[in-house]
C-alpha cells in the first residue's frame, strides 16, 4: 500500500489542476470574445487610434471622415484576428497633390506581402491577401512608405491620407490569438492570487478560481464592447498585473509578521472611489458645477484614508492579533502603482489617451532634438533628453502612451522618498519615539500614493520626473549620500531648475556651527565638498553638451524666463483682483497674462527673494538641527513656486512633493501631520476647478488653493 499524499505534493497538484482550470477559461473566452467582437478594426484620425496607429501626423477631418496624414512612413498595427483563416486587409487612403506633384508612389508591407500603388487623389479602399501565420493573427503590422511633399506655409513632409484599416477575414478563425490567450491567462492567474485567503490552507476552496473567472470574464466584456480601446493593451497590462501579483506573492511571503495585514476599508473606499470619480471626469460625464461636488468627495476619501491609516493601533490582546494595515514599502509601491496603472486604463477605455495637448508639444521638441540638436524652446536643455528618448520611435501615438508610464515610475520614486526621509529619521530618534515616525511618514507617503487629485498632471504633464530628483535628493541627504544627492539634484535641475533651489538651503546645513560655537569657526568638511561635486558633475555632464551645440539656445529658456508677465493663475493675479475686481472677467483663460506695471512686477520679485533667502539663512539664525534644515530646504521650491509670478496647475505635484518630503522630516504628532495633509488636500481639490475643470468663480478656487498650500507649507515650517 503506497504512502499518503504529503501536504507539498498535495498543494502542488491542486495548483496544477487550478493553473490547467485556469488556463482552460483563458483559452474559451479568447476564442469566444474573438469571434464575438469581430475583425479588428482602425479608425485612423479617431479619439481610439492610439492604439492602432504609430507615425502619424496630428489627427485632422474633412468631408469624408477622420484621418491622417503619414511623414514618409507610418504603420497600423491590427491586433488580435487569430488564426486558421486566410487575412484579407483593407485600407482606406487617398494621396491629393497639386497639378505640379506627381502622385505618390506608396510601398505597402504587411507580413510576407508587399506591393506599391498609386493612391487617388480622393479616398478609396484598397484590398489585398495577408498569410495568416504568427505573428499575424496575433498583431499584423501594415507599413506604409511613401514620397512627400511639403505644402505652402506648411513645415510638414506629407505623404499619404489615411482614414481607416481593417481585417475581413474570409471565415472565421479557428484558433485564438495567442498573446492575448497568455494575456487571459496572466489576469486570471493575477486575480487569483489577490482572491487567495492567507489564512485558509491555499489548495482548499473555490474562491481562487471564480475570482480568475469573474476577471476573465470582465476584460471579455471590454473586448467586446470597446475592442479598439482594450484589446491592443492587454498584453501591456496582463505584463503589468503579472509583475505585481508577483510583487504581492514576494510581499506575502518575504514581510516580517508585523508588516503584514490588509488596507483598512477608507483606503479601499479611496481608491474605488477615487478611480470612479476620475472615470466620470475623464469621459466627460461631470463637468461644469457638478465638478465642484465630484472633486469635493474625491478629497473627502483621501482625507479619510490618510486620517484612517494614522490611527495609532489600539492594544489588543496577544491571543487574538488586531488586523493592522500594511506597513512595508513594498505595499505602498504597490498601491501607488496600482492608483496610476489604473487610472491609464481609465484614459485608454475613454478614450483619452492623448487628450492633452501638451503630450503633443512635448513630443515636437523631442523630434526636433533628434533632428536638430537644441531647438529653441522655453524648458531647460534637460528636459530635451526624456522626450527625445520618447520619441526615438517617431510616433506620436507610443509617445502619448510611454510618457505616463514614465511618470507613473517617477510617482514611485517619490513615494519612496518620502517614505526613506521618515524612516531616515525615526532611526536617529529616541527608541520610545521611533514607531510614531515611521507611522506619521508612512501615512504621509500613502497620501501621495492614492491622491486622485494630480491625475491630471500625471498623464499629461512631466513635473513628475524633476519632483522624483528633487525629493530623490533630499531622501540621500537625509541618508548622509552627500555626493548622490549633489547628483540628484542637479540632474533634477537640468531638466526643470526648481530642484536646483533647495541645494544650498543643504549645503548651509554642512556648514552649521556645532551647539555653542561660532559661526566664524566653521570649516569646510568632506560632505559638503562631495555634495558641490556632485551637483556641479551632474549640471556639466547634463548641460555641456547642448551649451557646446548652440550657447544661445541653451541659454534661451533661462532669459525668456525673465520677460514673462503675471499670469491669471498666480497669486499676484489675485491681489490685482482687490484693486480691480472686474479683471478677471476681461481674462479669456486663467493662464492668460495680464499685462502689470512694473511695481507690481518689482514686489512679486522682491517678496520670493526674501522668502527663499529667509527659508535657506534660518537654520543659521536659530542654529536648528539637522532634520529641520533639511525640511525648510525642501520648502524653498514648494515657496518658490507659490509665489512665482508665472504659476501653472501641475506646480502642486512639486509643492506637495516638497511639503511632504519636509513633514517626514520634521512632523512628529498626528495632529500636525493630518493638519498639513488636510491643507494640502484642499489644495490639490481647489487647484482641480482652476484647471481642468474651470468652474466659473475659478479665482475663488485660486484663492482657496493658495491660502491652503501656504498653511500646509508653515505648518511643514514650523513643525518640531
Amino acid at each position: 500500500m503506497s504512502p499518503p499524499a504529503t501536504g507539498g505534493a498535495h498543494l502542488q497538484r491542486s495548483g496544477w489542476r487550478y493553473l490547467a482550470i485556469i488556463l482552460g477559461i483563458a483559452w474559451l473566452t479568447t476564442l469566444v470574445t474573438t469571434r464575438t467582437a469581430g475583425p479588428p478594426v482602425c479608425d485612423v484620425g479617431a479619439g481610439d487610434d492610439i492604439g492602432c496607429a504609430r507615425g502619424f501626423e496630428t489627427r485632422e477631418r474633412d468631408s469624408h471622415g477622420s484621418f491622417r496624414w503619414t511623414d514618409g512612413q507610418a504603420a497600423v498595427v491590427l491586433a488580435a484576428s487569430g488564426y486558421g483563416a486566410p487575412l484579407v486587409a483593407e485600407m482606406s487612403m487617398a494621396a491629393p497633390r497639386p497639378a505640379d506633384v506627381p502622385p505618390p508612389r506608396t510601398h505597402v508591407t504587411a507580413g510576407s506581402t508587399a506591393f506599391t500603388i498609386a493612391p487617388a487623389s480622393a479616398p478609396r479602399w484598397y484590398r489585398f491577401l495577408v498569410s495568416p501565420g504568427f505573428p499575424a493573427g496575433d498583431a499584423l503590422t501594415i507599413s506604409i512608405t511613401s514620397d512627400t511633399w511639403k505644402p505652402p506655409r506648411d513645415r510638414r513632409d506629407l505623404g499619404v491620407m489615411l482614414y481607416a484599416a481593417r481585417i475581413r477575414p474570409p471565415g472565421l478563425a479557428a484558433l485564438p490569438p495567442v498573446l492575448h490567450t497568455l494575456a487571459m491567462l496572466a489576469f486570471g492567474l493575477a486575480a487569483a492570487r489577490v482572491a487567495r485567503n492567507p489564512g485558509r490552507h491555499p489548495a482548499r476552496g473555490a474562491l481562487p478560481v471564480l475570482g480568475a473567472l469573474a476577471t476573465i470574464g470582465c476584460v471579455g466584456a471590454l473586448w467586446v464592447w470597446l475592442p479598439a480601446r482594450s484589446v491592443p493593451f492587454l498584453p501591456l497590462y496582463a505584463l503589468l498585473t503579472g509583475g505585481m501579483a508577483l510583487l504581492a506573492s514576494w510581499r506575502a511571503s518575504d514581510e516580517a509578521p508585523r508588516s503584514a495585514g490588509r488596507w483598512p476599508w477608507p483606503v479601499l473606499l479611496a481608491l474605488a472611489g477615487g478611480a470612479a470619480i476620475d472615470a466620470l471626469f475623464v469621459t466627460g460625464l461631470v463637468r461644469g458645477p457638478w465638478s465642484v461636488p465630484a472633486v469635493a468627495i474625491q478629497a473627502s476619501l483621501t482625507m479619510g484614508a490618510v486620517w484612517s491609516i494614522s490611527r495609532t493601533p489600539a492594544p489588543h490582546h496577544a491571543a487574538v492579533p488586531a488586523l493592522q494595515p500594511p506597513t512595508s514599502l513594498l505595499a505602498l509601491l504597490q498601491l501607488a502603482l496600482f492608483v496610476r496603472l489604473l487610472a491609464l486604463a481609465i484614459r485608454l477605455l475613454g478614450g483619452a489617451g492623448s487628450s492633452d495637448p501638451d503630450v503633443e508639444l512635448f513630443y515636437s521638441y523631442g523630434r526636433a532634438t533628434l533632428e536638430l540638436g537644441v531647438p529653441l524652446v522655453e524648458y531647460p536643455s534637460g528636459a530635451l533628453i526624456p522626450w527625445a528618448l520618447l520619441a526615438l520611435p517617431a510616433s506620436r501615438e507610443l509617445f502619448a502612451l510611454a510618457l505616463p508610464l514614465v511618470n507613473t515610475g517617477a510617482d514611485v520614486v517619490i513615494v519612496w522618498a518620502i517614505w526613506l526621509i521618515a524612516h531616515r529619521r525615526s532611526r536617529t530618534a529616541e527608541p520610545a519615539s521611533q514607531e510614531e515616525i515611521r507611522s506619521r511618514g508612512h501615512a504621509l507617503a500613502l497620501f501621495y500614493a492614492i491622491s486622485p487629485l494630480l491625475l491630471p498632471f500625471w498623464h499629461g504633464k512631466y513635473d513628475s520626473l524633476p519632483t522624483a530628483f528633487l525629493t530623490l535628493g533630499l531622501a540621500a541627504f537625509a541618508c548622509e549620500r552627500s555626493l548622490w544627492a549633489g547628483v540628484a539634484l542637479g540632474v533634477g535641475g537640468t531638466i526643470k531648475w526648481v530642484p536646483w533651489l533647495a541645494a544650498p538651503g543643504l549645503a548651509l546645513s554642512l556648514l552649521r556651527p556645532a551647539s555653542g560655537r561660532e559661526v566664524r569657526h566653521v570649516r569646510l568638511d568632506g560632505r559638503l565638498l562631495r555634495f558641490a561635486a556632485g551637483g556641479v558633475l551632474a549640471v556639466t555632464a547634463v548641460s555641456l553638451p547642448f551649451a557646446a551645440y548652440s550657447l544661445e539656445r541653451f541659454l534661451a529658456p533661462y532669459l525668456l524666463q525673465g520677460g514673462r508677465a503675471i499670469t491669471g493663475e498666480s497669486l499676484w493675479f489675485l491681489a490685482l483682483l482687490i484693486a480691480e475686481p472686474a479683471l478677471w472677467q476681461r481674462l479669456p483663460a486663467p493662464w492668460g497674462p495680464v499685462e502689470t506695471g512694473s511695481v507690481l512686477l518689482a514686489t512679486a520679485v522682491a517678496t520670493q527673494l526674501a522668502t527663499l533667502l529667509g527659508l535657506t539663512l534660518l537654520p543659521l539664525a536659530q542654529r536648528s538641527g539637522a532634520w529641520r534644515a533639511l525640511a525648510l530646504a525642501a520648502l524653498i521650491p514648494a515657496a518658490f513656486l507659490l509665489l512665482n509670478r508665472v504659476f501653472s496647475p501641475q506646480y502642486l505635484v512639486t509643492i506637495t512633493s516638497a511639503i511632504l518630503a519636509a513633514g517626514a522630516a520634521v512632523v512628529r504628532s498626528r495632529r500636525d501631520m493630518l493638519e498639513m495633509t488636510g491643507w494640502l488636500i484642499v489644495a490639490q481639490a481647489a487647484n482641480l476647478l482652476v484647471w481642468p475643470n474651470t468652474i466659473a468663480w475659478w479665482p475663488a478656487a485660486s484663492a482657496l488653493m493658495f491660502a491652503t498650500a501656504l498653511l500646509a507649507l508653515m505648518r511643514a515650517a514650523i513643525a518640531r
